[in-house]
Order: structure tokens, then sequence, then C-alpha cells
């Protein structure tokens, strides 16, 4: 009766130890989907961001264009250079606050587009003849508008992340 106790106990210490095993395979599993979800949820947060950034170098580029290359005398009448420097000056702090997704790629050139952009800003603030409101906005204009294929080129590398996830 002693044996076959014992052996009945080490029957059920084996299947225990089985269903342990496969217990914590399953667990294992369930620890995985939720890392690829958490990743996944990561990868299209970085998407809607760098989206973010495309959309408003869009806006900016339109707000600059009225102090920019096709600017005339008579368009810049009644344009505030102060206004638009002011709308820059943002964007350049928003860039910057996104910059940490150019590190892996473009060698931080969003940080680089920021520094150039401050003698830029401060320049058009001060502007008050036709030709250094134009000139400056033509600078800043150029220098976002040359910035723009990175932009583009992340946002769709981004976008092919999201897409394989």
């Amino acid at each position: 009766m002693v044996e076959m106790l014992s052996i009945l106990g080490s029957i059920v210490s084996i299947l225990s130890a089985v269903w342990a095993c496969y217990k914590a395979k399953q667990s294992s599993n369930f620890a995985d989907k939720a890392k690829k979800v958490r990743d996944e949820m990561i990868q299209r947060r970085k998407m809607v961001e760098v989206s973010q950034i495309h959309a408003e170098t869009t806006r900016i580029l339109k707000v600059v264009s009225q102090v920019g290359p096709s600017c005339t005398p008579s368009l810049v009448r009644g344009v505030k250079p102060a206004g638009i420097a002011k709308d820059v000056e943002e964007y350049a702090r928003f860039l910057n606050e996104q910059s940490s997704h150019f590190s892996e790629f473009f060698d931080n050139k969003a940080k680089e587009i920021c520094v150039d952009l401050g003698p830029m800003i401060e320049a058009l603030s001060e502007a008050k003849d036709f030709e250094s409101i134009k000139e400056q906005g033509k600078s800043i204009y150029y220098t976002i508008n040359g910035f723009m294929p990175d932009i583009k080129s992340l946002t769709d590398e981004k976008k092919e992340r999201v897409s394989n996830v």
C-alpha cells in the first residue's frame, strides 16, 4: 500500500511538473504577444508624431511663403514679418522636441535646421523694408523646404515599419 501511494505520488509530481511547464510556456507566449502589441503601439505613436512633423512643415512653408521667393512689394503690404517669425520660432521649437526621430538616419538634421533658423528668425522679426523681409523670408523658406525630403523619407520609413509589424 505504501509503495502504491509512493508511485501515485511520483506520478502526480511528474504530471504537476508537466502542467507547470505547459503553463510556463503559455505565459511566455502571452508575454511575447503583449510585447509585440506594445512595440506596435510604440511604432504607431512614432508614425503619428512623424506625420505631425510633415503636416507642420507643410503648414509653416505656406506661412513663410507670404514673405518667401514669390512675394512682391504689393503682396507684403499688410503682412507682419514679426508674426511670421513667431510662427517659425514655434515650428523650430516643435521640431526640436521631435528631433529624436531624426537621430537614427540623418545625423539629426532636425537639430541642425533649428540652429540654422535661429538667426533667420531674429532677422525676419527685425526686418522693416521689403528687401530685407524678402531676403530673410527666402532664406527661411529654402531652409525648411530643403528639409522636406528628409521628413518625407522618415515618414515613408515609419509607415513601412508600421505596415510590417
